[in-house]
């Protein structure tokens, strides 16, 4: 019973710790993808609802309503991933090619 609160806790404090994501140009959309895959290193599909509830509390501003939009075509994580990424990557690095340019 003890180890079961303390690997609570610990969980509770790695949530605390996720950046929150709110789809600006300057945030890093890979490091907040690895940020949530080291949460829950499961992969198999039982996990797959509590990874998407962990990555939706944790996305704000214009990315959290992006996820509402889409959220029924959001499954998997790896449907997740793929779609986030190429969502908020590409004008990430646009944003960032066009501030290089300045």
């Amino acid at each position: 019973m003890a180890d079961q609160i303390l690997l609570v806790k610990a969980l509770k404090a790695r949530f605390d710790a996720l950046p929150n994501f709110a789809g600006h140009s300057s945030e890093d959309v890979e490091r907040f993808l690895k940020s949530i895959k080291n949460i829950n290193k499961a992969t198999d599909e039982s996990a797959n609802q509590e990874i998407l509830e962990i990555v939706r509390s944790k996305l704000i501003q214009s990315a959290g309503i992006w996820f509402d939009n889409n959220e029924s075509n959001l499954k998997k994580w790896s449907d997740f991933e793929t779609t986030f990424r190429n969502r908020h990557f590409s004008s990430t690095s646009t944003h960032k090619k066009f501030d290089t340019l300045k």
